[in-house]
């Protein structure tokens, strides 16, 4: 499970230059606080993963660069998408993940062979894929999606 939390870890790299990129370049609805609010998002996850890795050794700054400028490069993809084109795009772009990493979750509750840390970092994980997809579930149906990611934030801070 570890290289889940790995591969997981270089998808907030991902989000975070992801996201900032909309921050700072989709002019076509000015959605700052939920930019923000999704960086802060990839920002913690990122933030609680990284010491699970780094105390069992794990190189997590090689790739560190490479998940930056995908990020950058894939954002720039659908940066002219009028709104609810962007939405729905996302939407359909995040659900496999947050499927994926609901059967992590899953997998890792039944079994018996992964540490405490590794089970609560799946579980983070799952949460936040979740909140992230149900969030644009909102906004597709024309409601904020802002109170989802909110509390996804208390929850784990």
């Amino acid at each position: 499970m570890i290289h889940h939390v790995l591969s997981a870890y270089y998808g907030e790299i991902y989000g975070i230059a992801f996201f900032n990129h909309y921050l700072n370049n989709y002019s076509r609805a000015k959605r700052d606080e939920l930019w923000e609010t999704l960086i802060k998002v990839e920002e913690l996850t990122a933030q609680k993963l990284k010491p699970i890795l780094t105390a069992i050794g794990m190189d997590i700054e090689s790739r560190h660069k490479e998940m930056l400028d995908k990020g950058l490069a894939d954002a720039e993809m659908w940066i002219a998408l009028p709104w609810e084109e962007l939405v729905s795009t996302l939407l359909t772009w995040i659900e496999p993940y947050e499927v994926k990493y609901r059967q992590w979750h899953e997998e890792v509750k039944v079994s018996e062979e992964h540490s405490m840390a590794e089970r609560n970092a799946i579980e983070l994980i799952a949460d936040h894929e979740t909140a992230i997809y149900h969030c644009w579930q909102q906004y597709s149906c024309g409601e904020s999606g802002l109170p989802i990611l909110n509390a996804f934030l208390a929850k784990y801070r």
